[in-house]
């Protein structure tokens, strides 16, 4: 009995491996700490941003992830992005205006092009 209590002292195989084991989870749970401050950093940045607020706020309500950004964009935001919101949504309605009128012209196009590769063939 007198030799198994000194075998588990700190020159043994087994004193060894708890310092071993102990140093192996200090550098884990240090490692494991840093690894969750850069978390909280990224999220104390997430939750300053009004964007991202809005759109998580409306995720965790249940509704639309994009309109809460927006809708946080807009109370939040400073004038620039004011501006750029409503510029967007003019920009949208334009391109909704003009797209029918465009793809005329190119089907128009296209007829014009079919027309005179017919005429050209036939006369050939």
């Amino acid at each position: 009995m007198a030799a198994a209590a000194t075998s588990t002292g700190a020159g043994s195989p087994a004193g060894a491996f708890t310092s071993v084991l102990g140093a192996a989870v200090s550098s884990a749970a240090s490692s494991l700490d840093r690894q969750v401050s850069k978390l909280t950093d990224k999220l104390n940045g997430v939750a300053s941003d009004p964007v991202s607020a809005g759109a998580v706020k409306a995720g965790l309500q249940g509704k639309n992830l994009v309109w809460g950004a927006i809708k946080g964009a807009w109370q939040d935001g400073p004038p620039a992005v004011r501006a750029a919101v409503v510029t967007a949504v003019v920009a949208v309605i334009v391109l909704l205006l003009v797209s029918p009128v465009l793809l005329l012209v190119f089907l128009l196009s296209l007829l014009v092009i079919a027309a005179v590769h017919r005429a050209r063939t036939s006369t050939s």
